[in-house]
Formats: structure tokens, sequence, C-alpha cells
């Protein structure tokens, strides 16, 4: 199964879904040349909100911050 990461509608690549092999977490590698762009929203460790639309589509958002007053 291929799923394909589309940031922007800017750049548009292809990647694979990987499994642990002790549990049923899945992993996406995101391909460097979306990393890369100037439009890629995230950063390494950020946490992140993922979800599954009725439709089926996959939408990952940066988690919104708390304030901590």
């Amino acid at each position: 199964m291929e799923i394909t990461v589309i940031v922007q509608m800017v750049l548009k690549e292809k990647t694979k879904i990987t499994g642990s092999k002790t549990s049923y977490t899945q992993y996406i590698s995101i391909p460097s040349a979306l990393v890369r762009d100037s439009k890629y929203p995230f950063k390494e460790g950020e946490e992140v909100e993922i979800r599954i639309e009725r439709c089926g589509r996959i939408v990952i958002e940066k988690k919104e911050e708390v304030d901590k007053k």
C-alpha cells in the first residue's frame, strides 16, 4: 500500500507505510523533498494531531497550543 503526502499543493511525493513487528503501530516516512520545502509546517519532535475523515482522507495538523497562564 502506498500513501501520497501533499503539503500545501506545492509538492507531491510517494511514500510507504511501515509497521511495527511487535505492536499495531504504523509509521509514515515523509520524504526529504517535502521536509526541505519552505512551506513544510512541521519540526522534528513537534506534536501533531491525526484524524481520519468520513470520506477516508487522513489529515495531519499541528497540535493547537494551550496557553499555560
